[in-house]
């Protein structure tokens, strides 16, 4: 694992990968700032109380939130760590030499794994402590108990996610001996389960609930076809990140389910429910997250014990 790390860091394409993910999140985080910095001096103290500092993450800026960069372009991290793991030193003929040694398969294998999973931790970390330090001086927005467990839970979330594309990049490297193939393959499970699973989810809904009236659907129907697009659009990783990410950074966001009971009700019960509703806690928004983060870590290690397999019971022979 030490080895790993030691390549990790050391490596060209790690650092202009650090470069980049950097820039752009400083970047978003300092235009949201000026949105909340305006929003501050109109008068929206009250508005923004409690969740002030969560929203330099959650606003959109001039582009994207830094949560929608994260859920996007997060993946790039762990594919990008995972897609040459393996057949890489296959091919260079460093594999058969170390297993030759006296090392166990499952060692390879696992100080890989951890590695990859230490350095995104890593490099999380330290973003989002200087994301939290650009708040603090370029702001001057102090973050509460509350919002600085909020940050930690979404930090936890966001290394269990970007862990879950390094496990499916070093699946890749093992089932494809070429680089090339391996690296083309993550980019297309990226752009499925980013782009065409929720469309997917919307055009089966449609199939499987037809609305009578698109233009006027009856309360029944618009209920179940999102009920529906949306348990297709879950199956994905990103939208259950997405889901889980929104209920822990927005302390107002109450999950899918809450969303699918306001489309079905009048103007007036949407008004007083919008007027009347109050900020949950981080207990409440944890209990709510718990689903989807219990879902996300099953896709990580269903895809990491698909590769410990795979790896195990692959032959590897000398160059």
């Amino acid at each position: 694992m030490l080895k790993e790390l030691a390549n990790h860091f050391g490596s060209v394409r790690f650092m202009i990968l650090l470069a980049v993910v950097f820039m752009v999140a400083l970047l978003g985080v300092f235009l949201a700032g000026q949105g909340v910095r305006d929003v501050l001096g109109q008068g929206g103290a009250t508005y923004l109380e409690g969740r002030a500092f969560l929203t330099l993450f959650t606003a959109p800026g001039a582009l994207m939130s830094l949560l929608a960069f994260m859920s996007l372009f997060g993946p790039m991290v762990g594919l990008v760590l995972g897609f040459d793991a393996v057949n890489r030193e296959r091919n260079q003929g460093t594999l058969s030499k170390i297993l030759s040694q006296p090392i166990y398969r499952d060692e390879v294998i696992l100080g890989k794994y951890l590695a990859g999973l230490v350095t995104v931790s890593i490099l999380f970390t330290a973003l989002g402590l200087m994301l939290v330090g650009l708040g603090l001086m370029g702001v001057g927005l102090v973050p509460t108990a509350d919002e600085v467990l909020r940050l930690l839970a979404f930090l936890v979330l966001s290394i269990v996610y970007v862990g879950f594309w390094l496990a499916l990049a070093m699946l890749l490297s093992i089932v494809f001996r070429s680089v090339a193939t391996s690296a083309l393959a993550a980019a297309a499970l990226w752009i499925l389960m980013s782009f065409f699973v929720p469309v997917f989810g919307q055009a089966a809904a449609g199939a499987l609930v037809p609305l009578d009236d698109p233009q006027n659907p009856r309360a029944d129907e618009l209920a179940a076809f999102d009920r529906v697009s949306r348990v297709i659009a879950l199956a994905s990783p990103p939208s259950l990140f997405s889901e889980a990410s929104t209920m822990l950074l927005d302390p107002t966001h109450r999950g899918s389910q809450q969303a699918l009971r306001i489309s079905t009700m009048s103007r007036l019960d949407q008004f007083l429910l919008n007027r009347f509703q109050g900020v949950l806690s981080i207990n409440q928004s944890l209990v709510l997250v718990t689903p989807d983060l219990l879902a996300l870590l099953a896709f990580h290690l269903g895809v990491f014990l698909l590769s410990y397999l795979a790896f195990v019971r692959q032959e590897v022979r000398s160059a």
